[in-house]
């Protein structure tokens, strides 16, 4: 214990049992005195007393290494509390409050004593936070900058949280105008931290005078000879009376206007313009709202996004082996959609077809092919193979739904490539069953129809033959089959993605019963999962063997770009080693990135812009000197300012923040108290903690140099003594 006086205890472990290496010491100090028993020549009793002992403590030592000996130190030290203090940096706080801007209070305040003794008697450690935190040695006024370009409070909460926890953090001080504009709500990460939080309140409550671009709702699909409605909120506040007038604009193009009158108060009023394309590609569009005399800020009276417009509307063709109440739905929802034109093909119970026979021009020509109860046993195998024909050299994609005399076998030689299922058994008889949307669907953009999960338990039943299918690879099950209250995982919707084709399947029909369940979804279900599946299935961006885009559309000024890109072989197999260079371009000027690779053919960079406006950029991914492919598109820097769209200080969620974790309130204005309340908080102490460390005896070299030491003096005093 002398020689460890900080130590309250110490032990010794170690890897097999002690009891077996007890037995093993005893043993080697027998086989030392069974050696030495008798010597030629004979030595002296305290010559071979010596040798014995040498080496028994060789073999003793060798004999601890070999059985792992570890030290166990374990002693306590008193750690002092500890405060974090979180400040916003964000672009929020250039915002001004009766003619002082919000960041002049916060540069006030870092420098008054109420920042500087903040930790009394314990450890203060500073972090300055926008979307992210950042730990700070100090945080003076020069060090305070207010660019961030987005406010994540719970996202700096839990960092610090991360960071501190075993620091013994007592209490947190939360600087800011409470105004977040990502991740969820921080009142949740607040309660987590077991800390009390004491907010510091930067900025006024009372809405002030401004009119801003509050919402844009507008599809990011448009097509050429169709229009497309754009509807826009603004918002104003602090007005009595007054007129501006709203913009949308494409370029310098404007596309409508309209007049608006204001109101006193807080108030929103709902805008619609309507957009013609008149070009294909990505186009840019941008909401304008007029400034007015005392505004608060005009970095939040434009918005822009962008609309990718489709060249031609999308063709579909319907082949079905009878008229059914399925194919009238499909019919009628797609006809609700004027940007899709449909071909429908129906079989006469007796062979032929009603009106026009399908042709492989009529397939190869399609956008989407819809197989509705088709075929049976007297369809012609024929028409199948020119679909498959189509799916092969064209990446048709495919969407089949089945009916009660739907024949699976005629299918599997028509499609057999193409099926995300292979088919285990085929039995005529009918059931019913429940859709059941399984969990990795859960995100899947086909079932995106706004219902609840627990609401597909609720529709009624499909109905489904008792034949069974069994997943292919490379397929994803979106629902499986529950009958009587039991779940299997009997497939009833999948998808397939290989290589360029895409393929929807149904195992179950009968869709038409769910426009009956307008207790879940008015009847419009069956309407927006078929919507959704057309959309899914001709989206052609997989067919790119690179694809390059960036992390969003929009990047605020002083935010970093970052691309990424996709990069696949000819068979669509991911590439890795590729050079993929970047060419981002803005009035007239270029700039060339190379990307980095991530792995499984992914790669990225970042790109430092500082200039604000429109950007495109081309770029292209080569191979061992051949060019794989290429890609283009654009963004826009300076036109996000979500920090603006909300200027208030938000006063409830400081003070349930406040009152939630035990902290107090304070305005920035008046925080002469906060460190008495920080350092006189009973939880404010410190806390004693306890250290572990470990030491491998059995890897310490001179452990075994000491063994070899005893050796070595054994064999010398042997060698004196004549021994042989």
């Amino acid at each position: 214990m002398s020689f460890f006086p900080a130590l309250t205890t110490f032990a010794l472990s170690f890897a097999e049992s002690v009891f077996l290496l007890l037995l093993l010491v005893v043993v080697a100090v027998l086989f030392s005195m069974w050696v030495y028993r008798r010597t030629v020549p004979e030595i002296t009793r305290a010559r071979r007393i010596t040798l014995i002992a040498l080496r028994s403590s060789a073999l003793v030592v060798l004999l601890f290494l070999l059985f792992e000996p570890v030290l166990n130190l374990q002693r306590s030290e008193e750690v002092d509390a500890r405060v974090a203090v979180l400040l916003d940096n964000s672009k929020s706080l250039t915002v001004e409050d009766a003619g002082i801007a919000r960041s002049a209070r916060m540069k006030d305040f870092v420098s008054s004593s109420a920042y500087t003794g903040v930790e009394g008697g314990g450890e203060k450690s500073a972090w300055l936070f926008s979307g992210k935190a950042f730990p700070m040695q100090d945080v003076t006024a020069d060090s305070l900058s207010f660019t961030g370009v987005e406010t994540d409070i719970g996202r700096a909460l839990q960092q610090v949280y991360d960071a501190e926890a075993q620091r013994n953090l007592r209490a947190v001080v939360l600087v800011t105008d409470g105004v977040f504009t990502a991740g969820k709500s921080p009142l949740y990460a607040a309660q987590a931290l077991g800390v009390p939080v004491h907010v510091v309140a930067v900025g006024d409550s009372t809405e002030k005078k401004d009119v801003l671009v509050s919402r844009i709702l507008a599809n990011s699909i448009a097509y050429l000879e169709s229009s497309l409605p754009v509807d826009v909120t603004i918002r104003s506040a602090g007005f009595e009376s007054g007129r501006t007038r709203v913009t949308l604009v494409e370029g310098r193009n404007e596309i409508g206007r309209a007049e608006l009158d204001l109101r006193p108060g807080v108030n929103e009023y709902p805008l619609s313009f309507t957009y013609a394309p008149k070009e294909e590609g990505v186009r840019k569009l941008t909401v304008r709202v007029e400034p007015l005399e005392g505004e608060l800020t005009t970095k939040n009276n434009t918005r822009a996004f962008f609309v990718k417009v489709l060249k031609s509307k999308m063709n579909v063709v319907i082949v079905a082996s009878a008229p059914s109440p399925d194919v009238s739905l499909l019919q009628r929802e797609l006809q609700k959609d004027k940007n899709i034109g449909t071909t429908l093909y129906v079989q006469r119970g007796s062979g032929g077809w009603y009106e026009r026979e399908p042709s492989a021009k009529a397939f190869l020509e399609a956008d989407v092919v819809m197989l509705a109860g088709f075929p049976t046993t007297r369809s012609d195998i024929g028409v199948l193979r020119m679909i498959g024909e189509a799916a092969d050299k064209k990446a048709v994609p495919l969407f089949l739904l089945p009916g009660r005399t739907t024949d699976y076998m005629t299918i599997k030689m028509g499609l057999d490539a193409q099926l995300p299922y292979d088919i285990v058994q085929t039995r005529p008889n009918e059931t019913e069953v429940f859709f059941e949307r399984s969990e990795a669907a859960r995100l899947n953009p086909i079932l995106a129809t706004g219902i609840p999960a627990d609401a597909w338990g609720k529709l009624p039943p499909l109905f489904k033959t008792e034949s069974s299918f069994r997943t292919r690879a490379g397929a994803e099950i979106l629902g499986t089959m529950k009958l009587n209250n039991i779940s299997f995982n009997e497939p009833l919707l999948l998808e397939r993605k290989l290589g360029r084709s895409k393929v929807l399947a149904w195992t179950a029909y009968g869709l038409w019963r769910w426009e009956l369940a307008y207790d879940v979804l008015d009847g419009e279900l069956p309407g927006r999962l078929i919507s959704n599946a057309v959309r899914w299935l001709t989206t052609r961006e997989d067919d790119k063997q690179v694809r390059i885009t960036p992390a969003k559309e929009f990047f605020d000024s002083g935010e970093e770009v970052e691309l990424f890109a996709q990069v696949y072989n000819a068979s669509y197999e991911p590439v890795d080693n590729a050079a993929v260079t970047v060419t981002v371009t803005r009035e007239g000027e270029s700039r060339e990135l190379m990307l980095s690779p991530l792995g499984a053919g992914r790669y990225s960079g970042l790109l430092d812009v500082t200039e604000e406006g429109d950007y495109s950029f081309s770029g292209k991914a080569e191979l061992d000197g051949q060019v794989l492919g290429t890609d283009k598109g654009r963004f826009a820097v300076g036109e996000l300012n979500i920090e603006f769209q909300d200027t208030r200080m938000n006063n409830v969620l400081l003070r349930q923040i406040a009152a939630a974790t035990g902290g107090q309130y304070f305005t920035i204005d008046d925080v002469s108290g906060l460190p008495a309340a920080v350092s006189g908080a009973q939880s404010f102490a410190p806390a004693d903690r306890i250290i572990k460390s470990d030491i491998q005896l059995w890897n310490l070299v001179w452990l075994l140099a000491l063994a070899v030491l005893l050796f070595a003096v054994e064999w010398y005093l042997r060698k004196q003594a004549g021994m042989v």
